[in-house]
C-alpha cells in the first residue's frame, strides 16, 4: 500500500493516490483487516457482528440470542424466537463510515432475517507520477470514492421443529450473501472498477446444558463451481471468497459471569490460525460489562503474523431495548482504536409484556354483581374463520394471554415453558408478590416471567429440572402440556392407564395417566379423530384452546360473555 502504484483488480488498472501518510497507513490497515490483497472481496461480515460481540472479543460460534446472529452464526437466530432487530455505526480508522442494520423474528417454520452492512470511503485522491530521476513529482489528477455492502437473507431453528420434536437442543442455520463493492468516480481509470457476488454461512450450535453451548459456523463455505466467488465486472474476473470455519463454546461459570472462546481458521494458506475470547460480567439484570481479546491476522515484513487487539464495553437492556458500546483496538496505532454504537430489540420474556415485572393491580374488596361486558380483543393474523379464534379472543379479553405489539397474536408460534408460567397464574388470578421466588440456576429472580415461574411451582402447576433449572425459553410439548393442564385443572390422574388414549400413544408412556384424565375432561377435543403426536411442540393457539376448556377458566368465559361478575 506505500507502493507508488496500487493494484486493485488483478492486474486490470492501476491508480496511484495520496492524502497523507497517516490515511494511507489507516486504508492500508483497512484493506488488511479483511483481505491480504486490495484486490480481494471484502466480507464486511468480518466485523459486522454487532457493538455486544465486538466488546466481547468478537467470539460467536456458540450462538447470539439477538439479531447479531444474522451475521455471525445464524443459528443463533433459534435461541431467541421474539423480535429480534439491531443496528451499528461507526468511523473505522478515522475514515471509513460504517453501518449496520438486521431484523429477525420467529415464524412457523423457524427464524428469519435479513442484514444489510455497509462501508465507504470519500474523497480518496488519484494520482500520477510526472517527470524522471530528481524532478519527479506526483500530481492529483482526480478524485474516487470506494464503498462495499453486503445484503443478508437469514433462517434458523431447531432441529425439534423438523423432526417432530426430537433435538430441542440442536440449531442450525443458513445464510445467503450478497456482495457489492468498487470505485465510482475518478474518470476513465476508474471506469466500471465495481464487482459482486454471493457466498453464503452455516452454523450448528448444540446446547449441552443452561450453563454450556457449543457451535461451529463456515462462513462463506460455497466453492465457486456452486456460486460462492466475486467477479470484477469490467473484465470478467472471478475471484474465490476466502472461507473462514469457527469452532468455541461459551459457559455460565458463575452465575453472573460468562466465558467464551473461539478457534479460527482459514482457506488461504497463508493466513494462521487465530483465536477470539471474552468475558461478561452482568452485576444487574440490566447492566453488562464486558472484555475480551480479538486475534487479527497482519501483514509483516517477514510474513503474516497475529496481533492481540484489546476490546471492552457496556450494555444496558431496557424494557427488551438493547444499548450496547463497544471499544475496539486495531493494530498497534491508537488512532486505530474505534467506538461502535449498537441500538437493537430483542424482547421480553413474554409477548406483549416486555416491561419489568411491577406486579399486578390489587383488586378493590368491593363486590360488583354485575360488571360492563369487556371488549372482545381481534389479532390481525387470527381471521374469522380460524379454528381457534374465539379461545384467542376471550383469553385474551380476558387479559389472561396476550399479543404482540404489531396487532398480531402469532398463533401457530410455538408456546415456551415460561409463556406457559404465566398464562397459568393470570388465570387463577394470583398475585404474584406472594409467592416467594424459587431459585433456578437459568433464571434471575427479579426479572421477565421469574414471579410467575415461581407462583406456578409452589401451586405445582409445573416443575424445575433434575440440574436445578427451569429452561423458560424451552418449547411445552402435548406431552408436557397434557401434565400441566391436568395439574392445573386439578383433574384424578390414575397411576395407571389399562387402555390407549390415543393410538400413538402407548400405555406406559409417562404422560397417560394425565392425557387419560385431560382427554376425559374435555381438554383435547380439537384432537378427537387425530393421532396425539406427543412430542409434537404445543402452540399458542392449542394452549388457547386447552386453557378455554379448564373448567375454572370456561367459566370465567361464560361470566365475561354474560356481563355478570
Amino acid at each position: 500500500m506505500t507502493n507508488d502504484k496500487c493494484q486493485m483488480t488483478n492486474k486490470s488498472f492501476k491508480f496511484k493516490a495520496f492524502k497523507s501518510f497517516g490515511f494511507w497507513i489507516l486504508f492500508g490497515f483497512w484493506i488488511l483487516t479483511f483481505g491480504f490483497s486490495a484486490d480481494a472481496a471484502i466480507d464486511l461480515a468480518e466485523i459486522g457482528v454487532g457493538a455486544r460481540c465486538l466488546s466481547q472479543g468478537r467470539y460467536y460460534a456458540s450462538g447470539l440470542d439477538d439479531a447479531s446472529a444474522i451475521f455471525t452464526n445464524p443459528a443463533g437466530l433459534a435461541l431467541n424466537s421474539n423480535l429480534k432487530v439491531v443496528s451499528m455505526n461507526g468511523s473505522l480508522l478515522s475514515d471509513v463510515n460504517y453501518l449496520l442494520i438486521g431484523a429477525a423474528d420467529d415464524s412457523p417454520m423457524g427464524n428469519f432475517g435479513i442484514g444489510f452492512i455497509s462501508a465507504s470511503v470519500g474523497g480518496i485522491p488519484l494520482t500520477t507520477v510526472e517527470g524522471t530521476g530528481a524532478s519527479r513529482t506526483i500530481v492529483q489528477t482526480g478524485n474516487t470514492d470506494y464503498s462495499s455492502s453486503v445484503l443478508l437473507f437469514s433462517y434458523g431453528t431447531k432441529f425439534s421443529r423438523i423432526f417432530r420434536g426430537k433435538g430441542d437442543n440442536l440449531l442450525f442455520g443458513l445464510n445467503l450473501k450478497y456482495f457489492l463493492q468498487g470505485f465510482t468516480g475518478g474518470g476513465t481509470v476508474m471506469q466500471d472498477a465495481t464487482g459482486g457476488g454471493m457466498d453464503a454461512d452455516l452454523g450448528f450450535i448444540w446446547e449441552v446444558n443452561p450453563a454450556a453451548k457449543l457451535g461451529l459456523s463456515f462462513n462463506n463455505f460455497l466453492p465457486v463451481d456452486l456460486g460462492g466467488k466475486f467477479v470484477w465486472y469490467r473484465n470478467n474476473v472471478v475471484e474465490a471468497i476466502p472461507m473462514t470455519t469457527r469452532l468455541g463454546g461459551s459457559f455460565q461459570v458463575l452465575e453472573k459471569i460468562k466465558l467464551g472462546l473461539d478457534y479460527e481458521t482459514n482457506s488461504q494458506a497463508n493466513i494462521p490460525a487465530i483465536w477470539h475470547t471474552g468475558l461478561e460480567y452482568c452485576p444487574i439484570p440490566v447492566l453488562a460489562v464486558r472484555l475480551g481479546v480479538d486475534q487479527k491476522a497482519k501483514a509483516e515484513t517477514s510474513g503474516v503474523g497475529v496481533d492481540n487487539n484489546l476490546t471492552g464495553g457496556l450494555g444496558l437492556t431496557i424494557r427488551g431495548f438493547t444499548f450496547d458500546y463497544a471499544y475496539h483496538q486495531f493494530g498497534d496505532i491508537g488512532e486505530n482504536a474505534t467506538h461502535f454504537f449498537s441500538i437493537g430489540f430483542r424482547g421480553g420474556d413474554e409477548p406483549g409484556e416486555i416491561f419489568s415485572y411491577q406486579g399486578p393491580k390489587r383488586k378493590s374488596s368491593a363486590q360488583v354483581t354485575v360488571v360492563p361486558k369487556p371488549v372482545i380483543k381481534s389479532f390481525s393474523d387470527v381471521l374469522p374463520d380460524y379454528w381457534a379464534r374465539q379461545p384467542i379472543e376471550y383469553l385474551a379479553a380476558l387479559n389472561i394471554m396476550s399479543g404482540y405489539g404489531d396487532g398480531s397474536f402469532r398463533p401457530d408460534k410455538v408456546i415456551t415453558r415460561g409463556e406457559m408460567a404465566a398464562i397459568l397464574v393470570k388465570a387463577k388470578g394470583f398475585d404474584v408478590r406472594e409467592f416467594p421466588p424459587v431459585n433456578f440456576t437459568d433464571m434471575y429472580p427479579n426479572v421477565g416471567v421469574a414471579p410467575y415461574v415461581s407462583a406456578a411451582v409452589q401451586r405445582s402447576y409445573m416443575q424445575g429440572y433434575s440440574d436445578g433449572t427451569f429452561r423458560p425459553n424451552a418449547p411445552v410439548t402435548r406431552a408436557e402440556a397434557a401434565e400441566i393442564f391436568a395439574n392445573f385443572a386439578g383433574l384424578y390422574q390414575k397411576q395407571k392407564v389399562d387402555q390407549k388414549v390415543f393410538p400413538d400413544v402407548s400405555t406406559s408412556h409417562w404422560a397417560s395417566p394425565a392425557l387419560a384424565a385431560s382427554k376425559e375432561a374435555g381438554l383435547f377435543e380439537y384432537l378427537t379423530g387425530n393421532n396425539f403426536n406427543p412430542n409434537e411442540q404445543l402452540t399458542r393457539a392449542e394452549a388457547a384452546e386447552i386453557l378455554s376448556k379448564v373448567p375454572f377458566v370456561k367459566d370465567q368465559i361464560k361470566q365475561m360473555i354474560s356481563g355478570e361478575g
